[in-house]
């Protein structure tokens, strides 16, 4: 739990989490954990595993925003009549590997509705039931699922059986965003630029006042993936041991994309928003972005507009248009 209280922080929301981790991880059930992005959740289902009583058997892991649909029931279940599965020569699946450990299940609302029929099964007649297999499978398995989206939500719009919701929601962990336990964020950032330090040799790095006033404001949309990223590239590309705050702008994490960052901004406006009959929300977030955006490159450019136009890859008269529409001090 040390480790995992330093990757993760200290804070009382975050506390709260490993309370629950210490509570579950004994009782041998099936457990829900529920975050978005970035926010570590096989960290805490690795902690659970080995803080239970299956921690000497194997912890084996399947997402299923990875693995195809087509595929995905051979690779949890194993293969039928003349089949193969990738996971195994002899033809067993994920289940079968995991049998007397732990199984980790990524994603689960990428899950189509038949294969999660057939998980539901397997919960609980611990057979799933394939119509094409030889012999029956009865692995002894413990399963945490791992989700990013709202499961409830998908039960109401008719993507996830509400029956297996059901039952995976009676252990439910639900790890917060960075953005809600600001207090652990320097910490963390500290944490990991030491780590990637001590890993890359760049000699001892701290952070400007500055760049910690920054962290603590920024809004992290990827969370904590986020956060560990932005310090390995800060502690590799900065030149001598003071990061400052235009360090820490980089080019887009893999994981976070554009559409991940406006979710994680709008995602506490939207449900209001789509009650109202006319929100023009389309033309007011693209003027938002547009806006912001020619902002940033005529700050980064010193207020040089033809460099700017170059840039954004738009014509001057463009350009100043813009600025005299959205009112752009240059």
């Amino acid at each position: 739990m040390d480790l995992l209280s330093r990757m993760m922080g200290k804070s009382a929301k975050i506390s709260r989490v490993f309370k629950e981790i210490k509570k579950v991880s004994p009782k041998d059930a099936h457990v829900l954990i529920s975050g978005e992005k970035g926010t570590h959740k096989e960290l805490v289902a690795k902690a659970i595993h080995y803080n239970s009583l299956r921690h000497e058997g194997p912890l084996i892991r399947i997402s299923f925003a990875a693995v195809p649909k087509e595929s995905a029931e051979t690779e949890l279940f194993g293969c039928g009549k003349g089949g193969s599965a990738k996971t195994s020569g002899k033809g067993t699946g994920r289940m079968e590997e995991a049998d007397r450990g732990t199984v980790v299940l990524d994603e689960i609302s990428e899950m189509d509705i038949g294969l999660q029929e057939k998980l539901l099964k397997f919960i609980q007649t611990g057979e799933p039931g394939l119509p094409d297999r030889k012999t029956s499978i009865h692995p002894d398995v413990r399963m945490i699922c791992l989700t990013s989206k709202n499961l409830k939500e998908a039960v109401k719009k008719g993507l996830f059986i509400e029956d297996l919701y059901e039952l995976l929601k009676k252990f439910h962990i639900k790890i917060p965003p960075l953005r809600e336990r600001k207090e652990d964020v320097l910490q963390l950032a500290q944490d990991f630029l030491e780590e990637a330090a001590d890993r890359f040799e760049t000699g001892p790095k701290e952070l400007s006042r500055e760049a910690r006033g920054f962290l603590v404001k920024y809004n992290w949309p990827c969370n904590m993936y986020e956060l560990e990223q932005m310090m390995k590239r800060a502690a590799v590309l900065t030149n001598g041991p003071s990061i400052g705050k235009k360090d820490l702008f980089v080019e887009d994490f893999a994981s976070c994309s554009i559409k991940d960052f406006l979710e994680g901004k709008l995602k506490r406006y939207l449900k209001e928003m789509t009650k109202l009959d006319n929100c023009n929300l389309y033309g007011t977030v693209l003027s938002e972005v547009e806006s912001s955006l020619i902002s940033i490159v005529l700050k980064e450019t010193d207020g040089n507009q033809l460099k700017a136009a170059k840039t954004l890859g738009i014509n001057r008269n463009t350009l100043r248009t813009k600025i005299k529409e959205y009112e752009i001090r240059v």
